[in-house]
């Protein structure tokens, strides 16, 4: 197959080596073929979860390659650790579950049990996740952005240490189920050396400081590949290893997924991290050129403003008849620790012979599982408890009418519309994107400025943040739909609540970038990439001009230098 230049020099390459790629640049490709020509040579490919592991795995197999390996880091450290311990695994523990396990101490009426065994809870992974090798070596406390739930734990944080390193030791000794974090942690400081030449790990920026750690200490020659800016997993102890690695450094910057004015829009959304001081080097080239609409979906960043999306589509606008839901409905309608939206609104409506849940069973209110929510980190609860304020009464049926118009994954390409996180999108790519609302803006970007001085939110926080509405704008193959105050203020649009991307955005002229002082600046590569990829795509001299930057006559004398016209 034909590889770009960037490819070519990356499959080449001998050495450790880090790979900076762009959304829909092809990184799995790459890849694939780096493995390819090493036929002789024994590969171990680190897959981010098991749905990229068995797609690699079937691309490997249509290829002929048999000396690849493919895991996640999960698989990969079940197989050294639990099959051959005495340890049980249990996905999960719930608040209520540990506070009779570390028999917590509570009282009636008192919620503060349970918000004490959710962050020792939330610890425990932490600790799994870091390359600590004790738990006094961390600060838990710098992994809370919620204030509320910050003033809390920082009240209790002896008793949240206390019971973190009980709860450790007890799936030490067996005492207990080990979640399955555990034995990724015991892998981690067992440091077993690897039968690998080559290892490819994929996705590098959602690397857990447990998983870079092993990573690093292999001796075999190492490549790690992912898009720093698409490091959405914070709050699953990501730490964006690409940050961290001081490999030799190679860019997939071409996509073939979107256009030059998506790749322009994803630029300047980068950009807004200017404004908190944290690193925004990009260099997108869209190189896509479709057209055609069969899929669509629309993409939020929380649970409840999603389905909310899709009541007020399905059933109070009725715009839809088929939709499908990006990781199963249930997912949307369950929390992580397994209440049911139905629970909750039973809760609410003070029926509680029929909460089925153990954990809001012990709520003795409504207002008592807000307050609760309030001091911990539940955000899936709260999603839950968002849906039932909004909605109440008339819950029951959305849900059974949502569920009826719900088509199962194996007719997805029949929906009218895909609803999803970003989270759940990530690794996917549409035709058309509808974004909604609940994404950060650029006000709400300089408004946290005194927040992150004062040392209230971290600037790492906000940047995920950015990064999620980087993530949702390039899940887009031929059309976008993004809401006009998301939009960076260096777009100039007017009289419209939202845009699209076949309106042919235009960047407001700063004077910092006045045409007389670029007139005569040296064109780099990447500028004269996108010249070329407007051209094609039928840009007028203006158009080009307003998005470069540069004047009318320079952007006529690059295209007749490139020999464009003919």
């Amino acid at each position: 197959m034909q590889l770009t230049d960037e490819q070519r020099c990356i499959t080449s390459h001998e050495g450790n080596l880090k790979v900076n790629a762009v959304a829909g640049s092809g990184k799995t490709t790459t890849i694939m073929q780096y493995a390819l020509q090493r036929p002789k040579a024994s590969i171990l490919y680190l897959a981010f979860n098991k749905s990229v592991k068995l797609e690699a795995e079937n691309k490997l197999s249509q290829l002929g390659l048999t000396n690849v390996k493919v895991e996640t880091a999960h698989s990969l450290a079940y197989k050294y650790t639990a099959p051959y311990s005495r340890y049980k695994i249990r996905f999960d523990y719930k608040p209520h579950e540990l506070v009779s396990i570390l028999k917590i101490p509570f009282k009636a009426n008192d919620l503060s049990h349970l918000k004490l065994a959710s962050h020792v809870y939330l610890f425990v992974r932490y600790f799994c996740n870091s390359k600590a090798k004790k738990v006094l070596e961390l600060n838990y406390l710098e992994t809370l952005t919620n204030l509320e739930s910050l003033e809390f734990a920082t009240e209790h944080y002896e008793s949240i240490v206390y019971y973190t390193r009980i709860m450790l030791a007890k799936m030490h000794k067996g005492e207990i189920e080990i979640i399955h974090d555990f034995y990724l942690k015991q892998f981690q400081l067992q440091n077993p050396i690897l039968p690998y030449d080559y290892i490819l790990f994929d996705e590098g920026q959602d690397a857990s400081g447990t998983m870079l750690e092993s990573f690093m200490n292999q001796p075999a020659i190492k490549i790690i590949i992912g898009d720093q800016h698409q490091q959405i997993y914070g709050w699953r102890f990501a730490t964006n290893a690409l940050q961290q690695i001081d490999f030799d450094t190679m860019d997939l910057s071409k996509s073939f997924r979107f256009n030059q004015e998506v790749a322009r829009l994803s630029k300047s959304i980068l950009n807004l991290k200017v404004e908190i001081n944290q690193p925004n080097k990009a260099n997108i080239i869209g190189l896509g050129n479709n057209s055609g609409i069969k899929s669509r979906v629309t993409l939020a960043r929380s649970n409840s403003k999603l389905v909310s999306r899709a009541i007020e589509l399905l059933i109070q606008q009725k715009e839809l008849k088929k939709i499908y839901f990006e990781g199963q409905l249930s997912s949307y309608t369950f929390s992580e620790d397994g209440g049911s939206i139905y629970d909750v609104l039973n809760l609410y409506n003070n029926q509680r012979h029929m909460i089925k849940d153990d954990l809001i069973k012990t709520m003795p209110s409504f207002d008592h599982l807000k307050d609760y929510l309030e001091e911990t980190s539940d955000t899936s609860l709260k999603a839950l408890v968002d849906l039932v304020e909004k909605y109440h009464k008339d819950i029951p049926f959305f849900i059974h009418k949502i569920k009826e118009c719900t088509v199962d994954e194996a007719d997805k390409d029949k929906a009218d519309m895909i609803f999803s996180t970003v989270h759940k999108a990530k690794g996917m790519e549409y035709d058309e994107v509808f974004l909604m609302d609940d994404f950060i803006s650029e006000q709400q970007i300089i408004d946290s400025k005194p927040a992150i001085k004062a040392k209230e939110i971290s600037a790492e926080a906000i940047s995920e943040e950015i990064n999620l509405l980087y993530v949702g704008a390039t899940r887009v193959k031929s059309k976008l739909h993004i809401p006009i105050h998301l939009l960076p203020s260096s777009y100039h649009i007017k009289n419209h609540t939202s845009v699209t991307t076949d309106l042919n955005l235009s960047l407001r002229s700063k004077k910092r970038t006045a045409k007389p002082q670029r007139s005569n600046q040296y064109w780099s590569r990447t500028e004269e990439a996108e010249l070329k990829q407007l051209f094609i795509q039928g840009k007028t001299v203006k158009e080009i001009a307003l998005l470069l930057g540069r004047s009318q006559s320079a952007v006529i004398r690059r295209v007749e230098k490139l020999d464009l016209w003919f």
